[in-house]
């Protein structure tokens, strides 16, 4: 069985004093933007080095003819000795579970882009990684059927789905078959105990990591009397409640409205956020109907600067769905999501058009399954859990695949450090330090306004 074990967690709910302790701002930072790689290619077979070849001889001084009693025989030139084969790579077939159409397919972008590129970096560097991609549509049903395309074309192991509740639809099936999964942005608590996900790893820490953040932005503006509008899903329900709960810690109020995640017309959710007179709104909505609820909330007198929005809302071109002939209609308006590192966001960015969200995580997915299988020298589900269960702890800090992968040859220990930053996953397979940033509209463009890193192992 894998080394993740499963361990009941207790609440995930922290006090208000610690809370503001434990959550450290960074410096302010312009997020950039993501671009389109080229598709993963198979990897060439490693060829055997070239026969050794004599060096060539070099001029010798001219000496006098030796006599024939000293006379002794020149030394003949050595061969030099041959190079050592490079080490045979694992083939890993990698399965990627992406919501390329669906509620969330706008934001998709990035992540699928991230995965691209991780395995063409794997590829670069020796490894010996392929892919197929499955469009879960943003739908359990469709995630299912998806899922089991993927393991019927061999796929060894899963990186996806992105939302919770497609997560929930497929990881009995990958429970069943043995096969790891590593999600890059499912943030459901139920995650981290149930008892089929052990075989699952998410690069994303679970919600209560983000929520004292939002609840702190919004308390911090002036936020006194807070609507919360969100999904009535493995996704929304939980960050919802909590960050109502952490609002109240900090001294305010806090009304949850949630609504069928299938709706098509929200007048009835922003008729009651009207009713409770908010000062603040937070949408934990996805791209389609979290804009809706914006612009119904906008056209209902609630402006975009008491408005916040989660990271599964979060896109540069929110604002063409709102108003497509005012790119200012959305200024003042808050999000609140994962981050990744400079140097990366600006490496995606040009493919994504400004959009990073959840490339980072999803980049370094990829790279600890490639790590992972390199370590346990198989493509055995069981042999990867367990490997990915030290790739993060204790070891040589190392920064890429081609890094790692040196110090793995030379019998090391490892410590990946992702574009994401630390991951250090727990023995549920949640990280244990998150990295958030908190994006502004300002003029049409997105500006991040501060940088948060949170550590996971005081929130427990």
């Amino acid at each position: 069985m894998p080394r993740f074990s499963r361990t009941l967690a207790l609440p995930l709910v922290v006090p208000l004093v610690l809370l503001l302790l434990l959550i450290a701002c960074g410096d302010d930072d312009d997020a950039p933007a993501p671009a389109p790689t080229p598709e993963a290619t198979e990897a060439t077979e490693a060829t055997e080095p070239p026969p050794a070849t004599e060096p060539p001889a070099t001029a010798q001084p001219t000496e006098p003819p030796a006599t024939e009693s000293a006379g002794t025989p020149s030394p003949t030139p050595t061969a030099a000795p041959p190079t050592e084969a490079p080490p045979e790579r694992v083939a890993l077939h990698v399965g990627l579970l992406v919501p390329e159409t669906g509620a969330v397919g706008p934001l998709a972008a990035p992540a699928i882009e991230a995965m691209k590129l991780a395995v063409e970096d794997i590829n670069a560097a020796g490894g010996n990684v392929t892919t197929t991609i499955a469009d879960t549509a943003t739908n359990p049903a469709t995630g299912r059927e998806a899922a089991a395309r993927l393991l019927g074309e061999g796929a060894d192991v899963i990186v996806g789905p992105a939302t919770s509740a497609v997560t929930q639809a497929v990881i009995q099936a990958l429970f069943d078959e043995r096969v790891p999964q590593c999600t890059p942005s499912a943030q459901s608590p139920a995650f981290s105990t149930q008892e089929n996900a052990a075989y699952f790893f998410r690069t994303v820490p679970p919600a209560h990591a983000v929520a004292p953040i939002m609840a702190r932005v919004v308390a911090e503006d002036g936020g006194t009397r807070v609507a919360i509008v969100g999904r009535a899903d493995d996704y929304g329900t939980p960050i919802s409640g909590l960050v109502a709960q952490l609002l109240t810690e900090l001294g305010a109020e806090a009304e949850v409205v949630l609504y069928d995640p299938g709706s098509t017309t929200f007048d009835s959710q922003v008729a009651a956020v009207a009713a409770y007179g908010p000062d603040a709104i937070i949408n934990i909505g996805f791209f389609f109907d979290g804009t809706s609820i914006v612009h119904g909330l906008i056209e209902a007198g609630f402006g975009p600067e008491i408005q916040y929005g989660g990271d599964a809302l979060f896109h540069p071109y929110l604002w063409q769905l709102v108003d497509p002939n005012d790119p200012t209609v959305l200024d003042g308006m808050k999000f609140i999501g994962v981050a990744g590192s400079d140097e990366f966001n600006t490496r995606i960015s040009d493919v994504t058009d400004g959009n990073v969200n959840f490339a980072a995580q999803s980049y370094d997915c990829v790279v600890l399954m490639a790590l992972a299988a390199e370590l346990a020298g198989s493509t055995d589900g069981d042999a990867i859990m367990e490997a990915i269960a030290g790739l993060t702890h204790h070891g040589t800090e190392c920064y890429s695949y081609e890094e790692c992968l040196t110090l793995i040859d030379a019998g090391e220990d490892i410590d990946y450090v992702g574009v994401s930053g630390p991951i250090n996953f727990t023995p549920n397979g949640d990280p244990t330090t998150g990295s958030y940033a908190v994006f502004q509209f300002q003029g049409g463009q997105i500006t991040v306004l501060q940088a948060y890193e949170v550590d996971l192992t005081q929130l427990q």
